[in-house]
């Protein structure tokens, strides 16, 4: 990779406060860009591409069968790498500025209805550690409308159940309240004491674990497993993160997918439910369902952590579809009226 690429994306990281599952995106799509240069182009510094060639980028993608969110989002990243060697390199023009973005109709959001939702939270059942992570974690996602990553990443001293409010880090480091309601208040005091447990318990065995002797000890001073050059970093520390796996290591996003989309799966096999769920599923069901109920898309807007009301702006057409289905099944003109 470029070292300029580099610089800019460590820019990103440092100063833009970008999380690193954004930072992995657009690395991923300027090596694919350079590489394209280079083959295609017989480019070697990206900072001599023209706008012919990013043009030349884009229909490479879309000939590729990529779809135009996939596209647009790359070209997102060419064009912050560009604008920010105007801005702080010594390239003289943006070669993107005359390179448009592919037009991406905007599609309705996919929610759950409140009774599905309520049927899929009431799947975690239970008393041991898993069902009770689970029903905390559902309760969660629901009540506060988070992004995945944001509860992957919530820490227990930014939750304060007295007062069913959370703080949480959206995206470009941006900090704001989330509100607990009372079942998700109530489902986070049952699993904590678990979470506390579990930790305990874990502290202990690898505390039993360093004084037995090892046949990895090489004399040398270091621990097996602890990370050196070239080797991954250690595990996130789950005393920092509110959600944990089995066996008391922090829970991932990934991780978090994995569970919604199991209780997804129950629930499609007792109700037929047609649609993908995920964690944004949540997110969607959240807005869906303030708005479906009166509350100001301002609000709205800043419950979710949106810097623009544009982006909320959606959720007064989902409900605008649900009114209408309700009207065609009620009117006796509607599409789902008898005529007389």
């Amino acid at each position: 990779m470029d070292r300029r690429i580099e610089d800019w994306l460590a820019f990103l990281g440092a100063v833009r406060g970008l999380s690193a599952r954004t930072l992995r995106s657009y690395r991923e799509d300027l090596e694919r860009f350079t590489a394209f240069l280079g083959a295609a182009e017989g480019l070697c510094d990206p900072d001599a591409a023209s706008a012919g060639d990013i043009r030349a980028f884009v229909a490479a993608l879309v000939s590729e069968g990529l779809a135009s969110s996939s596209v647009n989002r790359a070209l997102s990243a060419i064009r912050g790498y560009y604008r920010h060697r105007v801005k702080y390199g010594s390239l003289a023009v943006d070669p993107t500025s005359d390179v448009e973005s592919l037009s991406s109709p905007r599609g309705l959001p996919r929610f759950l209805q409140e009774a599905e939702m309520g049927e899929l939270i009431d799947q975690a059942r239970g008393d041991d550690f898993p069902s009770l992570r689970d029903r905390a974690l559902l309760e969660f996602l629901y009540s506060t409308g988070c992004r995945v990553g944001e509860v992957s990443e919530l820490d227990p001293s930014r939750l304060d159940l007295a007062t069913g409010t959370a703080r949480v880090r959206g995206k470009g480091s941006k900090e704001r309240v989330v509100f607990l309601a009372a079942p998700a208040k109530k489902a986070l005091a049952e699993y904590l004491p678990h979470r506390a447990e579990l930790l305990r318990t874990r502290a202990g065995a690898s505390k039993a674990a360093k004084k037995a002797p090892s046949s990895a000890d090489d004399g040398s001073g270091t621990e097996a497993g602890v990370a050196g050059p070239g080797v991954a970093a250690p595990r996130r520390d789950p005393e920092r993160h509110v959600f944990l796996n089995a066996r008391g290591a922090a829970l991932s996003a990934r991780g978090i997918e994995y569970l919604v989309e199991r209780y997804a799966d129950r629930l499609a096999l007792r109700r037929g439910l047609a649609r993908r769920v995920s964690p944004h599923a949540f997110r969607h069901s959240f807005a869906t369902h303030l708005v479906g109920r009166g509350a100001d898309i301002r609000v709205v807007q800043e419950m979710l952590g949106h810097a623009s009301v544009s982006t909320t702006q959606v959720y007064t057409h989902v409900d605008m579809e649900r009114l209408r289905r309700v009207y065609d099944q009620a009117h006796p003109h509607g599409n789902g009226g008898k005529t007389q």
